[in-house]
C-alpha cells in the first residue's frame, strides 16, 4: 500500500519512520475516511467526506440523481426509484405520479420551476398539457362575433355560438386510442382524470373549461384479450372481453379536430 499523502502536510521532523511506520499506518485511517484511498480492501470502504461534497451535485441535477430497484437485490430489468429524486420535488412542491417512470419524473423535476413562471397562462397550460398527456391534448379559446360552427354540422351550445362565445370560457379536448395507437380503457380514464387535475390547477381561477374525451366509437376486446387492435395480428377478433374494462361503447368516434 502507498503512504498516506497526508505525511507530506507535517513537519519533516514529525513524520516518523515514513512510509510503513506508525504515523503513516495512523494517518491511513483518516486520510480514507476524509479523502479516499484506492487501495481499501473490498468491504471495508467507507464513502470518503470529500468525495461524497464533490458528488453533491449529481444530487440536485435532475438528470445525474441516483437510482435504485424498487426492490432491493431484483434483477437487471425491473422498475427503478429514486427517493432522492422525490425529495427534490417536495422541495418545489411537486408530487410524482407512481405511475411515472424515472425518465418521466427526471423531466418533469427539471421543467417544474421555469413552469411557475407561466402558471396562469395559455402557454403554462399547454405545457403542462404537453408534459403530461402528448400531442393528444389541446386547448381551444373560442373567437367571439356571430359564429354558426366550424364544421358541416353545427350544433349551437356545442360547436356553435350566436352573438360571441361565452367570457372567460375554453375548451380541452382529448384524443386517444385512434388508430395506428392501441387504445387501453385504464390509460384513457388515467389521461381524463390527470388532464381534468392539471387544468384545475394551472387555469387562471376567473376561467371555466369543457373537458371532451374523444375515442374510437366500438372497441369489443382489447390488446390483451384480443379484438381489432390486439398486439399479435393472429389474436385479433378472437379472444375474450369485458364489457367497461377492455371493450368500450363511446359517442365520440372521431378525433377532436377533425370534420365530420
Amino acid at each position: 500500500m502507498a503512504a498516506s499523502t497526508y505525511l507530506r502536510f507535517l513537519p519533516e521532523v514529525l513524520r516518523g519512520d515514513g512510509e510503513g511506520g506508525f504515523l503513516d499506518l495512523y494517518l491511513r485511517i483518516f486520510e480514507a475516511m476524509l479523502s479516499g484511498r484506492d487501495d481499501v480492501p473490498p468491504g471495508q470502504n467507507i464513502p470518503a467526506l470529500e468525495r461524497t461534497i464533490a458528488s453533491l451535485p449529481t444530487l440536485f441535477d435532475p438528470s445525474l440523481t441516483p437510482v435504485q430497484p424498487q426492490v432491493p437485490g431484483a434483477p437487471p430489468g425491473t422498475p427503478l426509484t429514486s427517493p432522492f429524486l422525490d425529495f427534490l420535488g417536495r422541495w418545489v412542491a411537486l408530487t410524482f405520479d407512481q405511475n411515472w417512470d424515472i425518465a418521466k419524473r427526471r423531466e418533469w423535476l427539471r421543467q417544474i420551476v421555469p413552469l411557475y413562471k407561466r402558471r396562469g397562462t395559455r402557454a403554462g397550460l399547454d405545457a403542462y398539457l404537453t408534459m403530461f398527456v402528448g400531442n393528444q391534448a389541446f386547448v381551444e379559446e373560442l373567437p367571439g362575433g356571430f359564429i354558426v360552427g366550424s364544421k358541416a354540422n353545427a350544433t349551437v351550445g356545442v360547436n356553435s355560438f350566436i352573438a360571441g362565445a361565452p367570457a372567460y370560457f375554453f375548451r380541452v379536448r382529448i384524443n386517444h386510442g385512434f388508430a395506428p395507437d392501441p387504445f387501453d380503457i385504464t390509460t384513457w380514464k388515467n389521461l381524463r382524470r390527470g388532464t381534468a387535475a392539471i387544468v384545475d390547477q394551472e387555469k387562471p381561477a376567473h376561467t371555466y373549461y369543457t373537458l371532451r374525451a374523444a375515442t374510437p366509437g366500438i372497441i369489443v376486446g382489447g390488446p390483451k384479450y384480443g379484438g381489432s387492435q390486439a398486439a399479435d395480428p393472429a389474436a385479433r377478433n378472437r379472444g375474450r372481453a369485458t364489457v367497461g374494462k377492455d371493450t368500450l361503447l363511446w359517442q365520440d368516434s372521431k378525433p377532436n379536430g377533425t370534420s365530420g
